[in-house]
């Protein structure tokens, strides 16, 4: 049992360190740091009730320093950030039954009133009664693939540059100077979950088919990757963008599934001349996935 915790926190700590580079190791970077800390608590309590005194600190200094990873660095549970920005983003993946609980949908978007939301698969949530009151005269609802983009922001340019095997990615050009100072470009993701392929292998997919384009680059990047935080694929597939639960998350990280969440999956990253304020989860308690909340700044 010793040997087994042991074992299990060597292969959790080489998942985080080796990350997604090949297809075997993307699957220890799955393991959830919840799991392990479970498992080393339960070990070091059995060995401590017989006995085992030195194997059971052994477990518990590990259960120790892996717990402050978890609740610092992971997550960010004690920060009282509540800092606005001068742009209110939201996106959520609408990967539940939209069509029954459309106006219970509508109702939370209504109420987080964001100056730009994004739904992926959110079709029947858009003609929602409530949404168009919200949104009123100057609103919109920007359209393209599996996105809709409803914003009160002014629409430069809305474009498709990726809808192929499964990966989707749409440019929405805001106008955002009385905000930001310039305009917004933003990118909207959302990345196939396949089993028998590797994350590396579906971003060298998307690197193919972005360099078609001739998109500008982006200052936000955001939906659903299908990749952990840690990702070194993610990373590469966007390399000048940072995750903006880096600068300004607070609270628990992980998104998916929203009611037992263990993974971080969904994601908005930024620019390095955009600045993240604040960055939060919020459980919309319907659903499987958690709505990401982004306040920015120029």
């Amino acid at each position: 049992m010793f040997r087994a915790a042991l074992f299990v926190s060597i292969v959790w700590f080489i998942g985080q360190v080796v990350s997604d580079r090949w297809f075997w190791s993307q699957w220890l970077l799955w393991i959830p740091t919840f799991v392990v800390l479970l498992i080393l608590f339960l070990v070091a309590s059995i060995l401590a009730q017989s006995r085992r005194k030195y194997e059971s600190a052994i477990i518990a200094v590990v259960f120790l320093v892996l717990a402050c990873y978890f609740l610092f660095n992971e997550n960010n549970v004690f920060s009282t950030n509540n800092a606005k920005g001068e742009l209110k983003i939201a996106a959520w993946t609408m990967s539940h039954s939209k069509q029954k609980i459309a106006k219970e949908s509508a109702e939370l978007i209504v109420q987080l009133d964001p100056d730009i939301m994004l739904l992926t698969h959110g079709w029947h949530v858009r003609g929602e009664p409530s949404i168009k009151k919200w949104l009123g005269d100057d609103g919109k609802k920007l359209i393209s693939g599996p996105f809709t983009l409803l914003t009160t922001v002014r629409p430069i340019e809305v474009r498709t540059l990726v809808a192929s095997d499964g990966i989707y990615i749409s440019l929405f050009k805001l106008d955002t100077r009385n905000q930001l100072g310039r305009e917004l470009v933003v990118y909207a993701v959302d990345l196939p979950f396949n089993l028998l392929e590797s994350k590396a292998s579906i971003v060298r997919r998307a690197q193919r088919l972005l360099s078609k384009t001739d998109a500008e680059e982006p200052h936000v990047v955001m939906g659903d990757f299908n990749m952990t935080r840690n990702s070194n694929s993610m990373k590469r597939l966007f390399p000048a963008m940072t995750d903006a639960w880096d600068s300004g998350g607070r609270g628990w990280s992980s998104s998916y599934h929203r009611a037992f969440p263990l993974f971080h999956i969904d994601h908005i990253l930024v620019s390095e001349d955009i600045h993240a304020l604040s960055y939060e989860l919020v459980d919309p308690q319907l659903g499987r996935h958690c709505i990401q909340l982004l306040q920015l700044t120029q």
